[in-house]
């Protein structure tokens, strides 16, 4: 009995060594794949620009300025603002910080090349202005201090943030990514490939780690 015992003891060990090690080399492949991805698509999004001053230079190729059409619900905007998988990345901006989101723009969005993007527009100022610089904006709310900084906690900076919960908790009921960022930051590559294969990754990680533990359990 007991050198039966120790048999199964001896088998369960060995499973588990198994899957361990079937997990560490899979983990070592998706980080290796995850770095050549990270590499090839950084490659993409930063490509060259087209003008032998912007070649000399580095800057982002300039763009016509063109006129964006109108939507009347928000959905409609991020549909025709999001990529074919349904990735949107979205910024909220007031009057109060509208040289800001055009900073942002144009040092983060246009530098590399990142076209699914909408701005979101609080106080009816902040859209035709972003607009006029050929900026896609969505005019989506309008708030007694939409002109006025507000500061963090006090009762109008949390009436704000109510807003951006809102356009996002909307965007991701109509199935949609969404990629929330703040207008005071900075990209320094564009985001979306590298979440698009990031995801990918952990998918593909979750789905082994499933299939490995139903084959090892039988």
């Amino acid at each position: 009995m007991e050198e039966y015992r120790d048999r199964i003891i001896t088998m369960v060990h060995v499973k588990h060594r198994r899957c361990f090690s079937h997990c560490i080399l899979i983990a070592v492949i998706m980080c290796l794949l995850l770095t050549v991805f990270k590499h090839l698509t950084g490659r993409l999004a930063n490509r060259a620009p087209t003008t032998d001053g912007e070649k000399l230079l580095g800057l982002p190729e300039k763009e016509e300025t063109v006129d964006l059409p109108e939507y009347k619900y928000l959905i409609e905007a991020i549909d025709a603002r999001a990529d074919r998988d349904r990735y949107i990345i979205l910024a909220m901006a007031d009057e109060a910080f509208v040289d800001m989101a055009i900073n942002f723009y144009e040092a983060s969005l246009q530098a590399h090349h990142v076209d699914n993007f909408l701005f979101v527009g609080v106080g009816p100022r902040t859209c035709p202005t972003l607009r006029n610089l050929s900026i896609p904006c969505f005019y989506y709310a309008d708030d007694p201090n939409a002109g006025e900084p507000s500061d963090y906690g006090h009762r109008n900076f949390i009436r704000k943030m109510n807003i951006r919960t809102d356009m996002i908790i909307e965007a991701l009921t109509a199935n949609f990514s969404v990629i929330h960022t703040d207008i005071d930051v900075a990209f320094l590559s564009n985001p979306v490939s590298e979440i698009k294969v990031t995801c990918f990754v952990f998918y593909l990680l979750f789905v082994y780690t499933l299939t490995s533990g139903k084959f090892y359990s039988s």
